[in-house]
């Protein structure tokens, strides 16, 4: 079992289990942290703390951070490693392929989705409306995840679901380090959740694929308002 142990950055972290791929566990490790922003955007990570945080060794620490680069949320800069620190471009580049992607998820999933799915898809937006009462951001982010993928699921398209997974990391991670104190938008998007599950329970394509497209470019004006409070730059645009 892996437990939790404090380590000198007064940071919580998941201590490794022998009985599983180390480099693997590292990996998984070290994404939670960068996802979860306790490895902040643009922050060098240097291989000896963190094997020596982890107990583990550098050629460990390595392997994982290949893994990490691979999955672009590491970015080398000579012979640094930084956690990815996306740039305007970088997040309307990743938006308009979310968009083109998930609409046709939607889609594919008007065609195909399971009863039970739409069954999990109508608990996940009961779910959101109890937490945004609260309101609990970090299970509003969690079950638009859900929300998310079980449409992609739906859409029983194998390569659609492969590289709507290959950009998935990067949007969760915009979410949580860009999206975080923008609480007040998830009242809108859980609204436009209700609208494509509609439009996914009776059953038509164009629709659902029309309210998917909406929702993903209302994501991203909440993810430009957000990026331009943090550059002190309300004037500024994403495009």
């Amino acid at each position: 079992m892996i437990m939790e142990s404090k380590n000198r950055r007064g940071i919580f972290m998941r201590e490794i289990k022998k009985t599983e791929p180390l480099h693997s566990q590292v990996y998984h490790i070290v994404k939670e942290m960068i996802m979860e922003g306790k490895y902040q955007p643009g922050e060098r990570l240097v291989e000896t703390k963190v094997a020596e945080n982890l107990g583990v060794s550098r050629g460990t620490v390595r392997e994982a951070f290949r893994m990490l680069t691979k999955d672009d949320l590491l970015a080398q800069k000579e012979n640094s490693l930084f956690v990815y620190d996306p740039e305007a471009q970088d997040i309307l580049d990743i938006y308009e392929c979310r968009k083109s992607l998930e609409s046709l998820s939607a889609k594919l999933a008007a065609q195909n989705i399971a009863a039970e799915q739409l069954d999990q898809l109508e608990q996940i937006i009961t779910e959101s409306k109890k937490a945004l009462a609260l309101p609990d951001t970090q299970e509003l982010t969690s079950l638009n995840q859900k929300f998310h993928d079980t449409i992609a699921f739906a859409s029983r398209n194998k390569q659609l679901i492969q590289l709507f997974e290959v950009i998935n990391a990067k949007v969760l991670y915009i979410r949580n380090c860009i999206l975080k104190e923008r609480s007040e938008s998830f009242a809108v998007l859980v609204n436009d959740h209700e609208e494509i599950f509609h439009a996914l329970k009776e059953r038509d394509p164009a629709k659902a694929q029309e309210k998917m497209e909406a929702h993903i470019q209302r994501s991203l004006k909440v993810a430009n308002a957000a990026l331009n409070k943090q550059m002190g730059d309300p004037e500024s645009s994403l495009g």
